[in-house]
């Protein structure tokens, strides 16, 4: 098991451990009665449901983009830039903005091609802009689908 997956299956063991625990405090509280009590009750159950409602979907997202990307390497078209990297390993500036031209060309002449919209989520990330490299994921999953 890589090390992003392990770190995964232990977040979500934790957090089971966690609704469990409190599951039974949150019982404790709704059981005496009082609208204070209720209200509280309800809250610690609602709120740890919408981190694991959370964590649900980045795992969903994380596991078919693995899944796209496993698509392409089978195939042999993974997206190949030419980039220039600094000691880092981030490319640089000059060399990510030349390359997401030319793979923005791309997805905009390929506009209901998956492939094209997972090279623009490549590129997009490699700006920097991890917003918009999302958004061409999501996008990129949306015609995959199809």
């Amino acid at each position: 098991m890589k090390s992003p997956k392990l770190g995964a299956v232990i977040s979500i063991a934790l957090l089971a451990v966690y609704l469990l625990l409190l599951s039974k405090w949150a019982l404790g509280m709704m059981a005496i009665g009082s609208w204070l009590g209720m209200l509280l009750g309800v809250l610690v159950f609602v709120f740890p449901a919408l981190g694991a409602y959370a964590i649900y979907r980045e795992l969903r997202f994380g596991l078919k983009v693995e899944a796209m990307g496993r698509e392409l390497d089978n195939a042999g078209e993974w997206p190949v830039f030419q980039l220039v990297l600094r000691p880092s390993g981030r490319p640089t500036k000059e060399s990510a903005d030349e390359n997401f031209k030319a793979v923005a060309k791309l997805a905009e002449a390929n506009p209901n091609d998956w492939k094209s919209a997972f090279a623009l989520s490549l590129a997009y990330d490699a700006c920097g802009d991890r917003p918009r490299a999302r958004k061409a994921m999501a996008e990129a999953m949306a015609l995959h689908r199809k």
